[in-house]
């Protein structure tokens, strides 16, 4: 009779181990769905219920195809055929991974969803469990568009963006990066940082780096490594400003470099600080050109004084707005004679012929003052005195390619040849010759006076350098006063600074060498005895005074500049050499110059 027990025990058992199930698969948090071989639910436990918004009374019973979006039905049943019959889906074993649910009222959610089936009986029955990942897709999606956005924001920076591991090889390489440093991604990936800095600049980086994964600083200032060189693959240097970050993750530290070309804004920069040193040297060269007219001219009375200075002051003047209006890009040759000869004569009295022709920026102020002084010498003594008076100007391209200017006076007073050249003729004569390196022929026959100006080929064509010009001879009288102070070598490319430069040291002692305008001439007029000091323009028509500079220090030739440049910046060498600014006051310049002999 012991079977009986033994059997009731087993029935407790199995309703025990039922309702064990029934619990669990009450209380999963998880969907459970189980369905006959006609795919109706059987099972739908609470979590499902919750899921789908709906009854297990009104699941039961119904297609399990009312659970998911019509357009994946038929596909679904595929599945759950092919698995029915060899027990895998499509996809993988028991799995249908991902897809999308249908809730009673309509809304598709996105589900993860895992399949099992069993035999009871004649029946086989199939399990889904389903999990809503509506919350975990979110914050899928989210995190898939935030690293979106963040490719993004690295493939389209105008910055190189570089990333780095522990070794300094590169992970990173955005397309500014590219572009910068002309090298693919794929060629750049794995290669060491070092490659893209120039060879001697390398161990300073390096330790930067190491101090930076230390001490999150570099040795300039936090994640900044300033303005640095950078290496394009054709071995180019170029200027870039970098700053650096490092982060960890997954317990490696990499860091990333944020690189910027800043080769335009560097030659901006420096555009800007050139001009601002020309601004300042053209606008003191200016006050020293009026400063020499002032000091050299000469009048019998304070009117005519007056006058004179006035005149030439106007005809700088009038050369310095044509400079600024064609942005110190040169002038007309026609309208520079118009100009100047407007204010002396009526209708008629004065022709002016020749071809179309740009002076250079160097040649516009100097030959303004040669068409000035003759303008106004003409209305004192020539064509310009009488109503008869006619003056013929013309100018004509050589064959050498030089320039002619000519100057014919008719219809006025007889002329005879001067006893001695005076200011006006002085200044002619210098502009012509020394300032703009050529010839001049001037002629007195009696029915005018008659000039040719031959040029050289720079007055008119910008592009070519000036050519040497010629010396003037020794101040007069310099010979009485060599004992008191020395031979003086005066290098000033600007006639008028020049003139009024050398008549006043002559004055205070000095026996002058010169003026000469170029190197080369400064260097002919010393060939037979060196000076005992010299006076150097820093620019001489754009060419340095330095290598003459050097010469006269290598031969114990003791010199003061005079610019207008309140610094040498191009020359640092000489940044501390006794320096007289423009305009020059003579007696600070004669200072420097004792001080520089006594001291050779």
């Amino acid at each position: 009779m012991p079977t009986r027990p033994r059997q009731a025990q087993i029935s407790r058992n199995a309703i025990e181990a039922m309702q064990r199930l029934e619990g669990i698969v009450a209380s999963a948090m998880d969907g459970i769905i189980t369905v006959n071989d006609e795919q109706r639910i059987v099972l739908f436990n609470p979590a499902a219920e919750r899921m789908f918004g709906l009854s297990a009374a009104q699941a039961v019973g119904q297609h399990i195809s009312q659970f998911m979006p019509e357009r994946y039905r038929e596909t679904h049943t595929a599945h759950i055929h092919r698995f029915a019959l060899t027990g895998v889906t499509s996809r993988q074993m028991g799995s249908l991974g991902a897809i999308s649910g249908l809730r009673a009222d309509g809304q598709e959610f996105p589900i993860e969803a895992s399949i099992s089936q069993v035999q009871v009986g004649d029946e086989r029955l199939s399990t889904v469990i389903l999990r809503d990942i509506t919350e975990r897709q979110a914050a899928e999606d989210a995190l898939l568009e935030s690293r979106r956005r963040m490719e993004g924001i690295v493939e389209s920076a105008m910055d190189a963006l570089i990333t780095v591991d522990e070794q300094q090889r590169i992970i990173l390489f955005n397309p500014a990066a590219e572009q910068m440093f002309g090298v693919g991604i794929a060629e750049a990936v794995g290669a060491p940082l070092e490659q893209f800095i120039p060879e001697r600049f390398r161990p300073g980086h390096g330790e930067h780096i190491r101090h930076f994964k230390v001490a999150g600083v570099t040795n300039r200032r936090m994640g900044a490594l300033g303005a640095v060189s950078g290496l394009r693959a054709s071995g180019e240097e170029f200027p870039v400003e970098a700053s650096i970050s490092q982060v960890e993750v997954g317990g490696v530290r990499i860091a990333t470099v944020i690189l910027r070309d800043i080769t335009e804004r560097r030659a901006n920069e420096e555009a800007r600080h050139l001009l601002a040193r020309e601004v300042d040297h053209r606008a003191k060269n200016a006050l020293a050109v009026v400063q020499a007219v002032v000091s050299l001219t000469r009048a019998n009375t304070k009117e005519e004084f007056i006058a004179a200075v006035q005149g030439r002051v106007a005809a700088l003047g009038r050369a310095h707005s044509l400079l600024a209006q064609n942005q110190w890009e040169g002038g007309d040759l026609a309208q520079i004679v118009a100009d100047e000869t407007a204010p002396y004569h009526r209708d008629d009295q004065v022709r002016i012929s020749g071809p179309a022709i740009t002076l250079p920026p160097a040649a516009v102020q100097p030959i303004s003052l040669l068409i000035h002084e003759l303008a106004t010498n003409a209305v004192k003594y020539g064509a310009l005195s009488m109503d008869s008076g006619r003056i013929d100007i013309g100018w004509s391209i050589l064959a050498d390619g030089g320039l002619e200017l000519r100057w014919s006076e008719t219809g006025g007073p007889t002329t005879t040849s001067p006893a001695q050249s005076g200011f006006g003729s002085t200044l002619v004569r210098e502009v012509a010759t020394r300032q703009l390196g050529g010839a001049l022929v001037m002629d007195w026959p009696t029915s005018g006076m008659q000039l040719v100006a031959t040029l050289p080929a720079w007055a008119y064509r910008p592009d070519v350098t000036a050519s040497p010009g010629s010396a003037v001879g020794l101040t007069p009288g310099a010979h009485d006063i060599i004992r008191r102070r020395g031979r003086l070598l005066v290098v000033e490319d600007e006639s008028l600074i020049a003139m009024a430069v050398c008549q006043d040291l002559a004055s205070l002692g000095w026996e002058i060498v010169g003026p000469a305008a170029t190197i080369e001439e400064a260097r002919r007029l010393i060939e037979d005895g060196l000076p005992d000091a010299a006076v150097l323009d820093v620019n001489l028509a754009g060419k340095p005074v330095y290598p003459l500079a050097e010469w006269l220090q290598a031969n114990a030739v003791p010199f003061v500049f005079c610019s207008g440049y309140e610094q040498l910046e191009d020359y640092p060498a000489y940044e501390t050499w006794p320096r007289v600014r423009k305009p020059v006051d003579i007696h600070a310049l004669d200072g420097e110059l004792r001080k520089m002999r006594e001291a050779a």
